[in-house]
C-alpha cells in the first residue's frame, strides 16, 4: 500500500539537494532529518537518492534496532562495502579495514587500533568522492551504538574532500536518548550542518496521498476519517487507505507491542486513558481509575517514559491518537461500556458537555446524551466552533426523543444546523439540513418558517454554486404582509432572530437583500431589491435589512460613506456573517478603482477577522480571493503566494478553492514556474465539479488555461481553450472587469499562434478570432477605472497600436506587471517602426519592473528583445545537448550526470555556449535557445507576452 507519490516533502528534498550543493562547492556537508517513526524520513533519502544520476555516488547503512547488543559499525560495515566495490580497491592500504572485508588482504596488527581503522575508513571515504560526489547515507541514528556514534563524530570532525555528503536519519530524542543528544548537539553546530524537521502531513496532504494510492480522488469523509486518524502520519496513511473504521491487523499488532508488554496495572491505566478519547485532566483520570496519590504517579511515569502518554497540561494524552484507538480497540466491550458510565458519571455537572454526550452515548444512556449534545452545541456555537456546533447537532438529529424537552421542535435545529454548516463552509451539508427542515414544516401555517429556510438555502446553494435565487423568490411569495407571530417550538438565536415575532416587512427585506447579492453582476434586476431593501430598512431600523440594502446601493454607486455606515452596523451585531460581508464589497469598489493596495487591506483585515471568530475556512476563503488578486495586480507577490498557499491549507469550500487555485497557477505563471502552474490548474479543475460547472464565479480559470497552454508551447490547444471561453454564457453574467483578461489571454494567443505558424492561411484565422474578441468587448460595458485599462490593453493586443496609452493607465494604477508588460509591445512597435532609442527607454524601464517582481518570463523576453541573433551554428553537437539542459534549468552538477561527463567538464562547455551566443548568464542563453527553438521540444520563444517580431 505504499504511495506512488512522494508528497509534502518538496522544501525538504529541495534542502537536502542544496545541503549537496554546499559539499561539492564549499566542502564535506551534514544533512540531518528528524521524525517521528513512519514519517518518512526513509522514504524522504530513497526519493533523494534516486533523484541524484549517475553523476552522484551513493553509499547507505541503516543501525539496527539491537542497540548494544548488535554488530558494532552496522551501518557502516554496509557503506564500506559498497564504498570498495565502487572504488575498486587493491589490497594494500587499508590492513584494518581488512579485519572486515578479507579481500582486501592480509589483516594488519592491532597497532594503531581503532586510531588506524577510522582514518581508513576516512581514507576510503576521500578517495571514492574524488572524482564524483559521494552521499552517505545512515538511518536510524537512534539506535546506533557507541562505536557508530563515536565514528560518525570522528568522521564529521576530519573530513576535507569537497563533494561529500553524510545525510543522517533520527527520531527526535526523548526520555533515555541521553547518549544521542551529544553527538546530534555537535553535528548541529558544525557550519554546513542542514537540519530538517519532517512534519505530520496537513489535511491536503493527506488526500494526495490517498489519491495516489487509490488511484481516484477520495471523498471529503474519507481524507477526514484518516486524517483524523493517522494524524498526518504518512505510515499510518498507508495503512489505514482502504481499512475502513478498523485499524488493519498488522499495523494494530506493530502499536499494540508496547502496551501488550506493559505490567497489568500499568496496562489496566492505559485503558482507562484510552476511553477518555483525548487529553485526559489527572483528577478525571484518578477518579475513573480509582487511583490517587504515589500510586497513580509511578503508573503514570511508567506510561510516559515508555512514550505511550505524553504530559498535557493538567493531564495526559496518548502519543499518537491510533496509539489510543488502537489500545481503546484491545478493551472488551463490557470493559468499554463500564468505563464510559464512569467517565459519564464523573462528568456531571461540570459543564463538560459534549465529552459527557460522548461518554454517555458510549454507555447507552441516550436521554442524557441528548441533552448534553444539544448544550455542548450552544456551548460550540458561543465559541465559534462551528463545526463542532454541526457535529453536535447531527448528534441530536440522530438521538431525537420529542420527549425530551430541550425548548426546540426537531425542525428547529435543523434550520440552526443549516445556519452553522453556512458558517463553517460546509455547505453541501447544510443544503441537506434545510432540506430536511423544510419537509419537516407546513409552509401553509407556518410560511415565516418555511421563508427563513429557504433563505438559508438559498444562500448555502448561492455559496456553493452560484445558485440560489429560485429559493429566495419562493421565499418571498410566501410572506404575508402583516406582522408573523412567533411559531410554536421556534428557537430565536441572537443573529437572525429566527422568523419568531419578526415583522413580515423585515423579513421581505432581509429575502430581497440576499436576492438582490444572488443576482448581481445583473444590475438591472439587482437594484430594485437592493434599493427597496433599505427603504425597509431605514423604515424599520433593522440593522441587518440595513447592511444589506448599503451594501447593495454601495456596489451600484461606487459610495463609500454607505459602506462605512454598513460597517458601522455590521460591527454592532452578535454575529459576524455579514460583517465579513462588508470587506468583499470593500474591496471589489477599491479594486474597480485600481486602488489596489486599499482593496488588499480591506479584504486581509476581513480574513483576520474571520480567522478570530471561527469563520476562516467560509467568509476567510472567499475574502482571500479578494486579497489575493489584488496583492497580484499590486505586485506584492510574495505576500499573495503566502496568503493563497495559507488559505488553501484551510480547505476551503469548492468554490473559493477554485477561485485559490486559479490564482495561485497565475501567480506561478508569472513567475515562470509552468510545472506548479499546471498543477494548479489540474486541482482547480478537479475543484470545478460536474455540479458547479455552469456558475459565473468559475469564468476566470479561462485566462489561466489559455495562458498555460501558450506557455506549453500549444497554441492551437489555448486557441480552442479560448473559443470554449466565448461560448460560456458565463460571459454574460460576470462583471466585465472578470472578462476582459480573459479576452486579453485570448489576444496573446492569437500572437502566439502567429509565432508559432506564419503564413497566410494562420493570419485569416487569427483575424477572425481577433474580431471575435473585438465583439465581445463591444458588448461589455465598463466598470471602473481597471475595467478601463483592460479595454485600452486588449485594444492595443489586437490593433497592436496604442501601447503608450495603455502604458499611461498602468502607470496611474500602479499595476507593475501590466505596466512591463505594455512597455515591452511597446519597445517591440518602437523597433518595428525603427525607433531604436524609444525602445531602450522602454525596455529598461520594463526591465526593472520585471525583475523587481520575479516575473522570470517577461523578463527573459525583455532581454531578448531587440538584441541581434547570435549564429547557433558555431555550437558543436555536444554544446547543443549542454545548452538543451541550461533551458530546462539544470546546474553543471546535473548537466555532469545527465550527460555522464564530469562537473568541471560541464561547466567548460557552459563557458563556451556562453561566449558563443553573446550571453552573460545562464538565464539568457536559456531565453536565447527557447527563442530560437534550439531546446528540442518544439518550443519557440512565445510566452505570456506575445512573439518575438524584431
Amino acid at each position: 500500500m505504499v504511495s506512488p507519490v512522494f508528497v509534502g516533502r518538496g522544501e525538504e528534498s529541495a534542502a537536502l539537494a542544496a545541503a549537496l550543493d554546499t559539499a561539492v562547492g564549499q566542502g564535506p556537508a551534514v544533512a540531518l532529518v528528524a521524525g517521528e517513526a513512519g514519517i518518512g524520513k526513509s522514504r524522504l533519502l530513497a526519493e533523494f537518492a534516486r533523484s541524484l544520476g549517475p553523476g552522484v555516488r551513493v553509499a547507505e547503512g541503516a543501525c539496527a534496532e539491537l542497540g548494544s547488543d548488535g554488530l558494532p559499525y552496522a551501518p557502516f560495515v554496509t557503506v564500506l562495502r559498497r564504498l570498495i566495490r565502487l572504488d575498486g580497491v587493491l589490497p594494500g592500504p587499508y590492513r584494518q579495514l581488512a579485519r572486515w572485508f578479507p579481500g582486501l588482504g592480509e589483516p594488519g596488527d592491532a597497532e594503531g587500533g581503532k586510531h588506524r581503522l577510522y582514518e581508513e575508513i576516512l581514507t576510503l571515504i576521500e578517495r571514492v568522492a574524488a572524482d564524483r560526489p559521494l552521499v552517505v547515507l545512515i538511518e536510524d541514528l537512534h539506535w546506533a551504538d557507541a562505536a557508530t556514534r563515536e565514528l560518525l563524530g570522528f568522521l564529521a570532525r576530519n573530513l576535507t574532500q569537497p563533494g561529500v555528503l553524510l545525510a543522517i536519519t533520527h527520531r527526535p530524542p526523548g526520555p533515555g536518548d541521553g547518549q544521542l543528544g551529544p553527538l546530534l548537539a555537535e553535528l548541529s553546530r558544525r557550519p554546513r550542518t542542514t537540519s530538517l524537521r519532517l512534519e505530520r502531513l496537513d489535511r491536503r496532504g493527506v488526500a494526495r496521498q490517498l489519491a495516489a494510492i487509490l488511484g481516484a480522488e477520495p471523498g471529503p469523509d474519507t481524507v477526514r476519517r484518516v486524517h483524523a486518524r493517522s494524524e498526518g502520519n504518512p505510515l499510518f496513511v498507508e495503512a489505514l487507505a482502504r481499512a475502513g473504521e478498523r485499524t488493519p491487523d498488522s499495523l494494530r499488532d506493530l502499536l499494540l507491542y508496547g502496551p501488550r508488554s506493559l505490567p497489568g496495572p500499568a496496562r489496566d491505566l492505559l485503558g482507562v486513558a484510552s476511553v477518555a478519547g483525548g487529553r485526559a485532566g489527572h483528577r478525571l483520570l484518578a477518579r475513573v481509575s480509582g487511583k490517587d496519590g504515589a500510586e497513580l504517579d509511578a503508573l503514570l511515569r511508567e506510561l510516559v517514559d515508555r512514550s505511550l502518554l505524553l504530559t498535557a497540561q493538567d493531564g495526559y494524552d496518548f502519543r499518537h491518537a491510533l496509539i489510543r484507538h488502537v489500545v481503546y480497540e484491545d478493551l472488551l466491550p463490557g470493559e468499554r461500556a463500564r468505563l464510559h458510565a464512569r467517565y459519564a458519571e464523573a462528568l456531571h455537572g461540570t459543564g463538560a458537555h459534549a465529552e459527557l454526550a460522548a461518554h454517555a452515548h458510549a454507555a447507552g444512556d441516550h436521554r442524557t446524551a441528548l441533552t448534553a449534545a444539544f448544550h455542548a452545541a450552544a456551548q460550540a456555537r458561543a465559541s465559534y466552533a462551528y463545526e463542532e456546533q454541526v457535529r453536535m447537532l447531527e448528534q441530536v438529529l440522530q438521538l431525537w426523543d420529542p420527549g425530551v424537552p430541550l425548548g426546540c421542535d426537531r425542525a428547529g435545529v435543523l434550520t440552526e444546523a443549516a445556519r452553522a454548516c453556512m458558517l463553517s463552509g460546509d455547505y453541501a451539508r447544510g443544503i441537506g439540513y434545510a432540506s430536511a427542515g423544510l419537509a419537516a414544516v407546513d409552509e401553509r401555517r407556518e410560511p415565516a418558517r418555511a421563508a427563513q429556510l429557504l433563505e438559508h438555502r438559498g444562500r448555502l446553494r448561492h455559496r456553493l454554486d452560484g445558485t440560489g435565487v429560485t429559493d429566495w423568490e419562493r421565499a418571498l411569495r410566501l410572506l404575508p404582509a402583516t406582522a408573523i407571530p412567533a411559531a410554536p417550538g421556534t428557537r430565536v438565536t441572537p443573529e437572525t432572530a429566527s422568523a419568531a415575532a419578526m415583522p413580515a416587512d423585515v423579513q421581505r427585506g432581509q429575502l430581497l437583500g440576499v436576492l438582490a447579492m444572488g443576482l448581481l453582476p445583473e444590475e438591472d434586476r439587482a437594484r430594485s431589491s437592493f434599493e427597496e431593501a433599505l427603504s425597509i430598512g431605514r423604515r424599520t431600523g433593522d440593522a441587518t435589512v440595513t447592511i444589506r440594502g448599503l451594501l447593495g446601493v454601495a456596489s451600484m454607486t461606487g459610495d463609500l460613506t454607505l459602506l462605512a455606515e454598513a460597517r458601522t452596523l455590521a460591527g454592532r451585531l452578535d454575529g459576524h456573517d455579514l460583517l465579513m460581508t462588508v470587506p468583499m464589497y470593500e474591496a471589489t469598489l477599491h479594486t474597480k478603482a485600481g486602488e489596489h493596495h486599499r482593496a488588499a487591506e480591506a479584504a486581509r483585515d476581513g480574513i483576520r477577522h474571520a480567522r478570530r471568530y471561527g469563520l476562516g475556512r467560509s467568509r476567510g476563503a472567499e475574502l482571500a480571493r479578494y486579497a489575493g488578486r489584488s496583492l497580484i495586480l499590486a505586485g506584492r507577490w510574495q505576500e499573495a503566494e503566502t496568503l493563497l498557499r495559507e488559505s488553501l491549507q484551510e480547505d476551503p469550500p469548492p468554490l473559493s478553492r477554485h477561485a485559490l487555485l486559479v490564482l495561485s497557477g497565475y501567480l506561478s505563471l508569472l513567475r515562470g514556474d509552468v510545472p506548479a502552474a499546471a498543477r494548479a490548474a489540474a486541482d482547480a479543475e478537479a475543484a470545478a465539479s460536474a455540479e458547479h460547472s455552469g456558475s459565473a464565479s468559475l469564468f476566470p480559470r479561462h485566462q489561466l488555461l489559455c495562458l498555460l497552454a501558450v506557455a506549453q508551447g500549444d497554441p492551437e490547444r489555448a486557441d480552442l481553450l479560448l473559443e470554449r471561453a466565448l461560448a460560456d454564457p458565463a460571459l454574460a453574467r460576470v462583471y466585465s472587469s472578470d472578462a476582459r483578461p480573459v479576452l486579453i489571454a485570448g489576444a496573446l494567443v492569437q500572437r502566439a499562434r502567429l509565432a508559432a505558424g506564419p503564413g497566410r492561411e494562420p493570419r485569416r484565422r487569427v483575424a477572425r478570432r481577433q474580431a471575435e474578441l473585438a465583439a465581445a468587448d463591444a458588448a461589455l460595458g465598463v466598470d471602473g477605472r481597471l475595467d478601463r485599462a483592460w479595454q485600452v490593453m486588449l485594444h492595443a493586443l489586437i490593433g497592436d497600436d496604442g501601447w503608450d496609452e495603455a502604458a499611461e493607465a498602468w502607470q496611474e494604477l500602479g499595476q507593475p506587471y501590466e505596466l512591463a508588460l505594455s512597455l515591452f509591445h511597446g519597445a517591440r512597435a518602437a523597433l518595428e517602426a525603427g525607433d531604436r532609442p524609444a525602445a531602450t527607454a522602454r525596455l529598461g524601464q520594463a526591465a526593472t519592473l520585471a525583475a523587481d517582481l520575479g516575473a522570470g518570463p517577461l523578463a527573459r523576453d525583455i532581454a531578448l528583445l531587440g538584441r541581434p541573433r547570435p549564429a547557433t551554428g558555431g555550437l558543436t553537437e555536444r554544446e547543443h545537448d549542454v545548452l538543451r539542459l541550461i533551458a530546462e534549468g539544470l546546474s553543471n552538477r546535473r548537466i555532469a550526470a545527465r550527460l555522464h561527463i564530469s562537473p568541471s567538464t560541464a561547466g567548460v562547455h557552459v563557458s563556451h555556449i556562453l561566449a558563443k551566443l553573446g550571453a552573460s548568464t545562464r538565464t539568457e542563453a536559456a531565453a536565447i535557445a527557447f527563442r530560437d527553438g534550439l531546446t528540442g521540444d518544439g518550443q519557440t520563444g512565445e510566452g505570456l507576452t506575445g512573439p518575438f517580431t524584431a
